[in-house]
């Protein structure tokens, strides 16, 4: 009887430090997600919370405008503040394959109240029906080669210090043995691509800023969230197709990728959302000289392509989908204000007075930027089929641009083709 009594709690605490143990999970952020996220799960959710007062359904829950989630963790979890951790939703099958998906992802805010505040990933439902089956897990440390004990963060401070002692070479060494570690890590790819364009590498900077733009969310800096945006928009826009079919649908996917990364920059706060006045929004741009310049560029390509076609021809090219983002309201330079509709002739225009809005935007940034030898080639492009009217705007634009162009040293060639369309149009 002694024997089965002390089997019987040996098994017990067995059982018990089973549950309780640490183990390993693959992530998924969406369920037809490609991109599995190696992770440990570490802890549940309290659904009874520290305070018996409180109801379950409010342990966890969160603030549609701002993107926010805020849980209360159980006690029972290994956790510290500031730590990197998800709030995943365990699968049916979850026993046999240990798969789970994330819910939200930010960190732990305070270890006394073992409260998590974070951002969205993706919702799934109302989580004021979360119960038992919402857990905590943190990213799994995996080792870039055999004895290596170091993780991705340490790796990617180590590439920072070189990267400030300009010792560039080590930098990309070091952001490679992160990239091994975390494929998909917004930050590591960003930097990694940053140093691959300093060295002319353009393929694989692109590569990474495709991998850094899809899980831009995750990044915490919002400088580094805008810094992305241009560089992604500026290497997308170079290696947009020759062809009219190809550019005008990868174009438009690019235009609805950019609008949509407009949008998040929502949930870094308040105060980075979008001005309502449209004269405000245009002032107050918080995006860099070379990202209106890129968006110039797209939206000039896309004015230059509509021009090739009738509406039923852009019908027959584009799905549904495309023409949606196609035809999406656009502020053009003419009415300061978004166009809610416009005649599909019209719109080629359209994207040309808009691409011209971006150009402008890009020298009040920064008045020597090439974004106004973009803007007086484009006039001069226009100018002779122009009516009177257009004819004076567009003279005024090169008259304005073209001297503070040529105040600071270009490319000859360039040079010799402002002086060109700045005497042509005073000639007129």
């Amino acid at each position: 009887m002694g024997r089965r009594s002390l089997v019987l709690v040996i098994s017990f605490i067995c059982t018990a430090a089973l549950s309780a143990e640490v183990y390993p999970l693959t992530l998924y952020r969406s369920y037809n997600d490609m991109q599995a996220l190696p992770a440990l799960m570490i802890g549940k959710i309290n659904t009874k919370g520290s305070d018996n007062s409180i109801p379950p359904r409010q342990i966890l829950g969160y603030d549609v405008r701002m993107s926010v989630v805020s849980a209360a963790i159980d006690d029972a979890a290994q956790i510290y503040p500031g730590m990197k951790v998800y709030i995943v939703k365990r699968e049916r099958d979850h026993t046999r394959n240990r798969a789970a998906l994330i819910i939200a992802e930010g960190e732990i805010d305070s270890i006394s109240d073992t409260v998590f505040l974070g951002r969205m990933a993706k919702i799934r439902g109302q989580f004021s029906m979360v119960s038992r089956q919402h857990f905590v897990a943190i990213p799994q440390q995996v080792k870039s080669r055999e004895g290596d004990t170091k993780g991705a963060h340490d790796y990617f401070l180590e590439a920072e210090r070189h990267r400030h002692e300009r010792d560039f070479a080590r930098a990309a060494q070091k952001l490679q043995h992160a990239r091994e570690i975390e494929p998909n890590n917004p930050l590591v790819n960003l930097r990694y691509a940053e140093l691959a364009l300093r060295n002319g590498a353009d393929e694989r900077a692109r590569a990474a800023l495709k991998k850094a733009f899809s899980e831009r969310r995750r990044l915490e800096d919002v400088n580094d969230y805008l810094r992305l945006g241009a560089l992604y928009l500026t290497a997308e826009v170079v290696a947009l197709p020759s062809q009219n079919r190809e550019l005008l649908k990868a174009a438009t996917q690019l235009l609805g990728d950019m609008r949509q990364f407009e949008k998040d920059l929502g949930q870094y706060g308040k105060d980075l959302t979008p001005p309502k006045s449209s004269a405000m929004r245009i002032k107050g741009s918080r995006f860099s000289a070379d990202y209106h310049l890129s968006y110039g560029r797209l939206l000039r390509q896309i004015g230059a392509t509509l021009g090739e076609y009738s509406p039923e021809a852009i019908t027959r090219l584009l799905n549904y989908g495309e023409r949606d983002q196609l035809y999406a309201p656009i502020e053009t330079r003419v009415a300061r204000e978004r166009k809610l509709s416009l005649p599909r002739k019209e719109w080629d225009k359209a994207y040309v007075n808009a691409a011209i809005t971006h150009f402008e935007l890009a020298l009040r940034k920064d008045r020597h930027n090439e974004a106004a030898f973009e803007l007086i080639e484009l006039c001069d492009m226009l100018w002779d089929g122009a009516s009177a009217n257009d004819r004076q705007n567009l003279k005024e634009l090169v008259v304005k641009y073209a001297p503070q162009y040529l105040e600071s040293a270009h490319a000859d060639q360039r040079m010799a083709r402002v002086r060109r369309a700045l005497n042509k149009v005073n000639q007129a």
